[in-house]
């Protein structure tokens, strides 16, 4: 008998690639919401529902009765804002689930508190500053260097993150968010621009220890060029890279934050001389680990590198499958690639390649 999933989030890319590698198994009888109603279109679900957004004091009852009128066994939350509110209830949910505590996720989401967290534990991160006054930009770019990157607090996908040369091109842009309402000077944090590789590791654990993870290189943003800072929230080509340093990194990164971590935690991070953490993702899958699952699954005809699944298994049985590797689950020197309307590829540099949406 299949086993009953419920998605929320589903219509989202990340969200429909989630379902997709479940639905290659064959194993799961799959149910998913969304705020968006055409977005109910993409995932190939078996029931679909819309819901309010997670703000909405009807959201978990909606969720509950979902879950209580299917059979719902398992319920996976895709969206950050979502994981963090299912979280925080989920004791009113009859379903399991597999996420971190909010207290660890609230401080992901915090690249602030992550950063001085990492910095305190000694993972190496950008340096950073905060100001109290617009006047004090000037002096950060003495203290800091003669580019900045300029961000706020919490935000997915670069969120009003900005490079910047000059002290005056700083303090345009924090008061142009600050004149529309998006953030206020205490949301802002400033950073040394690190440069170098943009790279992540991503990663599952179950109670404390690691199950298995992986590293990429994001090599190219789609639409980059209308993007402020050229860097978006997921990109359009990306490698799978193998990288001891890494491993170190990303395994030291999540213990600073949670020391019995339990859940997804995926780190973002700029690699010149070693790799500086930008952010850990508490709690959320990065948007692409579905979509490599399922396309070395399918492609490889390996159950073992289908990572949605293997969460799910756990999810459900409390038990973590034998034969997983921990570190460096896919094979080294493959590309993703897609882009809108165009499909998605594997694809390596002697030519090979395979469709795989």
């Amino acid at each position: 008998m299949k086993r009953r999933v419920l998605v929320t989030g589903a219509g989202g890319v990340a969200g429909v690639d989630f379902v997709r590698s479940l639905r290659y198994t064959k194993n799961y009888f799959l149910l998913g919401t969304d705020y968006f109603t055409y977005h109910l279109v993409f995932p190939s679900l078996d029931v679909r529902f819309q819901t309010p957004k997670h703000s909405d004091p009807t959201f978990i009852p909606i969720v509950k009765k979902i879950v209580e009128k299917n059979g719902v066994e398992f319920l996976h939350p895709q969206p950050t804002s979502e994981a963090r509110v299912i979280s925080e209830h989920k004791e009113k949910i009859p379903a399991k689930i597999f996420l971190p505590t909010p207290q660890a996720m609230d401080r992901g989401f915090d690249k602030l508190i992550t950063a001085r967290m990492l910095e305190e534990r000694g993972v190496p991160v950008p340096k950073t500053r905060t100001i109290s006054r617009l006047e004090e930009i000037e002096g950060l770019f003495k203290d800091l260097g003669d580019n900045l990157w300029i961000r706020v607090r919490s935000g997915m996908g670069g969120t009003l993150s900005l490079p910047c040369q000059t002290s005056k091109e700083a303090e345009l842009w924090v008061e142009l968010w600050i004149k529309k309402g998006r953030a206020q000077l205490s949301d802002w944090m400033f950073q040394e621009y690190v440069g170098g590789k943009d790279v992540a590791w991503d990663s599952l654990w179950f109670q404390g220890k690691l199950v298995t993870s992986f590293s990429r290189e994001r090599l190219e943003y789609p639409f980059k060029h209308q993007l402020p800072s050229g860097v978006g929230g997921t990109p359009s080509a990306s490698r799978i890279i193998i990288d001891e340093k890494m491993n170190d990194v990303g395994v030291k990164s999540v213990l600073a934050l949670d020391e019995n971590p339990h859940g997804f935690y995926c780190i973002d991070l700029k690699y010149t001389d070693k790799p500086y953490v930008t952010e850990v993702n508490v709690g959320k899958a990065h948007t692409t680990l579905p979509i490599w699952s399922y396309a070395f699954h399918r492609i490889l005809k390996d159950t073992h590198l289908n990572i949605p699944d293997i969460y799910v298994q756990i999810g459900l049985s409390g038990e973590v499958p034998r034969d997983v590797s921990k570190y460096d689950l896919f094979p080294e020197g493959y590309y993703l690639l897609r882009h809108l309307d165009c499909g998605g590829w594997l694809w390596r540099e002697d030519g090979w390649k395979k469709r795989i949406i």
